[in-house]
Formats: C-alpha cells, structure tokens, sequence
C-alpha cells in the first residue's frame, strides 16, 4: 500500500465513522510518519510551516482519533503496521465499501449516531454558559461521549472558531502549556508570544477580551495532567494559570474540558458537569438505525449492563452486525453472562482500573473487592456499612475518602446511602479480585461478617437471599 492510497484508506474511514476528514496538518504528519516512522515532530517541522509544539499537539489528537476508529492503540511507530492490518480485515473492507458509496461527497446516514439523546445535554450546557459560566468540566466515564458532546456543543452554537488542546494519554508526552499559549497567539491571533510565560498569558487574555467573535476552547482528557488529588501533576502546574485566564469573566470564550477525573484546583472557578450513560431510547433509536430490531426487553437489559455507553454502543452495533447479522437476540443469548467478551470494551474497562491501581491502590482494591457482591442477581445494592467493612486495612478516618474516589470517578454508584456497581465494572472488579487468592478468601470473610449481623433474623425475602450468599 502506497502513501496516497492509505492516506485515502485512513480518511474515509475516520470520515465514515467521525464524520469529518483528515485536515491539512494531520495529512502532513501521517504523509512523513508514513514514509518514515523515525521522523520527529522536529523533522516535520523543519519541512513544513508549523511548529514541533504545534505539530506534537496535533499529532497527539490525531493518534487518539485513529485508535478509536481502527480499535486499537495507534502511534508514529505503529501507525503503517495498524493501517496495513485493518486493510486485510473484513472490517476494513466493509467499511471501505461503505465509505466508496459515500464518495461523491454525501454523509453516510449513520454518522455520529452516539449522540443520539444528547439534547437535553445541549440545552443544559447552553444554560450554563448563558448564566456566565467560562469553564465547564465534562466529566464522566470513559467512552461515555464527552469528546462528542463537547464538538457537537461548538459546532450547534455557530462558534466562529475553536482552539483545540489535546492532551496526550501518556504523562511523559503530555505538551508543556507554554508552547500551546504561544502557538494559540501565533496561529488564531497573529501575536507573538512574550519572553515570560506570564506575558504571554496576559496577551492571550488580552485578545480573549478583545474578540466580538464567538471564541470556544476545546481541552479534551485532561485526567493525563492531574493527580490523584485532583490537582495538576507538579511539572504542569502552568496549567493552572492558563485555566484562570480562560475562567476570566470578561474574556469572550467559552472553554469545554473533558477528563474521566474531577479537577480540584480551588483557584480555578470550574463548572461540573457531571455526563451520565444514554437512556434506553437512545439505544432503541441507534440500533433502528443500523436495522437492528430487538424487543424492548432485551434492549433495557443491554443498556442497563453497560451503564448507557456510547462506545459500548457503537462495539455491540459492530460485533452484532459482523458476527451474528443482525441478530441482536442470538447476540445477547450468547454473550448476557460475558459483558466484557469484546476485546475492546474489555481494554475500555480495564484502562480505568489499570490507571486507578497506578495512581490510588486503596481505592483499587476497594472497587475490585465490591464485585464480590453479587448485584442484579440477589442484591439491588448494598449500605454505607457494606462497603466500610472492606476496608479493614485502610484507616478509620480515610475510609470515606476512598469511597468518595470512586464516586468521582463514576466507578461506583450511589443514591440515598445505598451503593453498588454496574454490571460490566462488577465483571473486571471480580475478576481481578479472583487473581489474588489471599484478598479473595479475606473479602469472603469479611462481607460474610457483614451480611450475618444484618441478617440476624430473617423477615423477608431481601434477608433470606442475603443469607443464601453465606
């Protein structure tokens, strides 16, 4: 395959499933990655009129978008080996079909169907921003839409341009905040950036002021850049400031930031907003439109298992239509008891726990130990005291702040003082929890501990089915 043919290949395919193309600068890195997968953003840079930070910036949303349309990690080093295998596949096939049909420069009709139910989301977003608002989080569970609703919010409100901030989903690629100020005023503002960081930031927040424009500024992913805490890692603190120049009430911006995480920087004024999974008619107006009919039942129960995904969406539609024809009720006969049977909902899911056991392992271990109880199936939920009871090794007055973690991450659900786990979490938590055979036979333990002396007495049928798990 030829640089021009897989150049080709790779927009029609982010075109069938974005709904955009490849712009100039992308084409330009994937043209040089191509031709030489040792070629630096220097080495671009040098042949082009961008700059290395630009270029970097760029180059980190362009792997992102191409991970997520090809179903697997991309990079400069494997991005010729990635495209060369999908092109083999039945996939790429079927959607270089489908994309050839589309070549006389129609939108396919099934684009950007993940955000099918977001209006509400739309509606409430504007009311944020018409009430002063500067920064908004979108906060919510990976794959949940965040990204698609923060572009979509842009695009319905006729902003007259965005600056885009990518952030990289590795720590030791993430772009130093002085070279994304200087390249925001070189490239939107024809203005030079200042010797101090602190000039610069003072010119942008200059030209933010100035604008009559609508302006938005588009963050995605920030949780690369944050600790535990909640607060930018120590060698990117320069975040901070550039988040209080756009959070200033009298710049002529709108700033969207995206991150699986909460950011807690209390100089920084930051609107949450907290994005939940879609509704069951959501995914009854997706899968009609991909001419998948299914009974309402079986729908609820798939939508209710993945907490209303979009990206588990969009990956059933593809195992559903690829591998059992559209037959969405032999699917979920097969596949009801192994949420996490397609490899990349599995790597979707895994990804939160594996970041969860690198940055706070009492948190981990506490969601990992929750998927002992057996939700849906016995339990609705569990009290406070049945989630405490597993965190014998941690300290008494600690031990509502590891539950709070995992509340801000949406990795466990809570209402009115009961807490439980979504389905699709309760599989990799107990899956993991299995693999230590120490931690599983203490947890065995202790919520057996737990369901005795609140089942002391048997009264009703909740209590006999607690006692049925001793």
């Amino acid at each position: 395959m030829g640089v021009e043919e897989a150049l080709e290949f790779v927009d029609n395919l982010v075109f069938f499933t974005k709904g955009q193309h490849l712009d100039k600068i992308q084409r330009i890195i994937l043209r040089k990655v191509w031709e030489d997968e040792k070629q630096t953003y220097q080495d671009i840079a040098n042949s082009s009129s961008y700059t290395e930070a630009h270029l970097k910036a760029v180059g980190a949303g362009l792997w992102h978008l191409l991970s997520d349309v090809l179903g697997e990690k991309v990079s400069k080093s494997t991005f010729q080996s990635v495209v060369q295998r999908f092109w083999t596949t039945k996939q790429s096939q079927k959607v270089s079909h489908l994309a050839n049909s589309t070549s006389n420069g129609d939108k396919p009709q099934d684009l950007d169907f993940n955000f099918i139910g977001r209006d509400r989301q739309i509606a409430e977003l504007h009311t944020l921003v018409t009430r002063g608002a500067k920064v908004i989080l979108i906060q919510g569970k990976g794959g949940v839409g965040k990204t698609t609703l923060a572009r979509k919010y842009f695009k319905t409100q006729k902003f007259n341009f965005v600056l885009e901030l990518w952030m990289a989903t590795e720590i030791q690629n993430l772009t130093p905040v002085e070279s994304v100020v200087e390249e925001w005023l070189r490239r939107y503002f024809n203005e030079e950036p200042g010797r101090d960081f602190g000039i610069s930031l003072e010119r942008l927040r200059r030209k933010l002021r100035e604008q009559t424009s609508k302006i938005g500024v588009f963050i995605d992913n920030l949780e690369t850049a944050l600790d535990k805490n909640g607060k930018f890692l120590e060698y990117r603190r320069s975040y901070v400031e550039l988040l209080r120049v756009l959070a200033d009430i009298d710049v002529h911006s709108v700033t969207l930031v995206t991150s699986r995480e909460r950011l807690r920087e209390s100089t920084v004024e930051v609107n949450l907003y907290a994005l939940e999974g879609l509704d069951d008619e959501a995914w009854r107006q997706f899968f009609s439109s991909c001419h998948i009919n299914c009974d309402c039942s079986i729908l609820s129960e798939m939508c209710r298992a993945y907490g209303g995904n979009a990206k588990a969406m969009q990956i059933l539609r593809g195992a559903i239509l690829t591998d059992f024809h559209g037959d969405i009720h032999a699917y979920w006969q097969e596949n009801c008891t192994d949420l996490l049977g397609e490899r990349e909902l599995k790597d979707l899911v895994a990804s939160q726990f594996t970041r969860l056991q690198e940055r706070d392992l009492e948190a981990y271990r506490l969601l990992c130990r929750l998927g002992w109880y057996p939700y849906q199936d016995i339990l609705t939920s569990v009290p406070i005291e049945g989630v405490l009871c597993l965190l014998w090794d941690v300290a008494e007055q600690k031990r509502r702040g590891v539950i709070k973690a995992l509340q801000d991450l949406s990795l466990i659900e809570a209402k009115k003082g009961q807490y439980w786990l979504h389905p699709v979490i309760r599989d990799e938590a107990i899956s993991r929890l299995r693999l230590v055979s120490e931690e599983w036979e203490l947890v065995n333990l202790k919520a057996a501990e737990f369901c005795t002396q609140r089942v002391a007495a048997i009264k009703n049928i909740t209590d006999a089915l607690i006692r049925s798990l001793l």
